[in-house]
């Protein structure tokens, strides 16, 4: 399984014809679940800087636990990282690797809802 924290590596997994990739850097991986969550359309990451936005103003549109993800390590402890402007530079980046590939990934969660960490490129 081929390990990536950027979106170069990512590049190189999906033109090597990878399916399964394992995400080492928590904030890449969170931004890979953004781009999954915004099915491969910039337009759909509006939703999430609109609920940052709101955040940062006092003003939630949505309830807050939608921009916080919880990841799993290998150890099983649990990390909860908040989608903020980084994260969605990033999914953008992600997004367009995506479509110029015509690539989709799907981020794995466990029982909890948790990400685990892999990714499967479809």
């Amino acid at each position: 399984m081929t390990e990536v924290n950027s979106k170069k590596p990512l590049l190189e997994a999906i033109q090597n014809g990878e399916q399964n990739i394992k995400v080492t850097d928590p904030k890449f991986l969170l931004a890979c679940f953004v781009a999954e969550e915004c099915d491969n359309d910039k337009s759909n990451v509006k939703k999430f800087l609109n609920v940052i936005f709101g955040s940062k103003n006092g003003i939630f549109t949505q309830d807050r636990p939608q921009i916080r993800v919880g990841m799993v390590n290998e150890k099983g402890k649990v990390r909860w990282l908040f989608v903020n402007l980084t994260i969605c530079s990033t999914a953008l980046g992600i997004i367009d690797i995506l479509n110029d590939t015509y690539a989709k990934i799907k981020v794995e969660k466990d029982e909890n809802d948790y990400l685990t960490g892999n990714v499967e490129i479809v």
